[in-house]
């Protein structure tokens, strides 16, 4: 991708994040790049254009990070872990740089915003959650045959509630702010989900 156009989509992206999409203007993104209005309309028609690429560019690194975490773990216990070193080790919930380390929950906020303008986006945030759900499967049937799980619990019907125990602390957190609540909460929630899925 042309080196102007993705730093117009990485400037963008992050000041949507910030100030949501209808609180930034193009000369805002103008200012953020540092390129002329000539320039931004070269490489785009308006900044839906450049939110869509966003979203769309966000979700595919954070699909990547996420193949390559569960990559590397190879419990159910290591990937809960994981997921709390990583709620952990958010910072203020702020994005700095655009990669799949942005915090989830200020793109979430974000999707929040914009899904009944752009309801197209939701194809893109439902296909990374269909991802992560397969991946979570993945792991439990492997938990499941290795013994760290009992194996009358059901694969499906876990993976979702591990997933729907991320989804509740981020709109927790979107709702409150209260980041050690949230996490006690979600630690509470994995651990005790564990203590009855596992033989141990």
């Amino acid at each position: 991708m042309n080196n102007t156009r993705q730093q117009i989509i990485e400037k963008a992206f992050l000041l949507f994040l910030k100030k949501g999409f209808k609180g930034v203007r193009i000369s805002d993104i103008e200012h953020a790049a540092r390129i002329t209005r000539g320039t931004f309309y070269y490489h785009f028609s308006g900044k839906e254009e450049v939110l869509k690429e966003g979203i769309h560019t966000y979700y595919a690194l954070l699909n990547m990070q996420r193949t390559e975490e569960f990559g590397r773990v190879s419990t159910l216990r290591e990937y809960v872990g994981l997921t709390i070193r990583k709620l952990v080790g958010i910072d203020n919930y702020t994005a700095r740089t655009f990669s799949s380390e942005i915090p989830e929950i200020l793109c979430l906020s974000l999707i929040v915003e914009v899904i009944a303008v752009f309801p197209e986006l939701k194809k893109v945030v439902m296909a990374s959650k269909m991802l992560r759900l397969s991946k979570l499967e993945q792991l439990i049937l492997n938990a499941k045959q290795s013994g760290e799980l009992r194996n009358d619990i059901d694969t499906s019907v876990l993976a979702k509630n591990l997933l729907n125990i991320s989804v509740g602390v981020i709109n927790y957190l979107i709702m409150h702010q209260e980041v050690s609540y949230a996490l006690s909460a979600v630690r509470a929630q994995y651990e005790q989900l564990y203590s009855l899925a596992s033989d141990y």
